[in-house]
């Protein structure tokens, strides 16, 4: 079986699309994420998975803390943006205008039009490939029962459900 083969096959999985957000004192960054699973709920654990050479990546792990925003079927060019833009030649949030509010229990920010928006607190990582999981407790989360959350398979959409 050829490599072209098994992306083909792995894209077939339905993820939730999201951003994750972090920011420390002078930097701050909102990417784009889909490898994203819940890990317990007794404590509430999540995991997200993002690149090491990903601008946001170093911010997590100075802060270990995090939003996750899981984004509505109408923020697929948002995510499209932040997914293909990146911190190190730009301010994302500047550059797409992107509309937040201040998170309350962690450095960071609520991704307004989102499905919800999950305040992290990184509990451990590790290594899985090229990717690192950063598996966090929800210390707080708001959220808007009448968005339908933004998917990704072979390609972004939403679930009629």
């Amino acid at each position: 079986m050829n490599d072209d083969q098994i992306k083909k096959g792995l894209r077939k999985i339905v993820n939730p699309v999201g951003l994750v957000v972090a920011k420390t004192d002078e930097k701050r960054d909102a990417t784009t994420v889909a490898w994203i699973s819940k890990v317990s709920n007794q404590p509430p654990l999540i995991m997200v998975s993002i690149a090491p050479e990903r601008y946001i990546h170093p911010l997590i792990q100075e802060t270990g803390e995090f939003v996750l925003a899981l984004l509505s079927e109408d923020q697929d060019g948002l995510a499209l943006s932040c997914g293909t833009k990146t911190a190190y030649t730009i301010d994302k949030f500047d550059d797409m205008d992107i509309m937040t509010k201040e998170a309350q229990l962690v450095k960071g920010f609520h991704i307004k039009g989102a499905v919800a928006n999950l305040e992290c607190r990184v509990k451990d990582s590790l290594t899985a490939g090229d990717h690192t999981l950063f598996i966090a407790e929800v210390l707080a989360a708001d959220y808007d029962d009448a968005k339908k959350p933004l998917i990704m398979s072979d390609k972004m959409g939403t679930t009629d459900y």
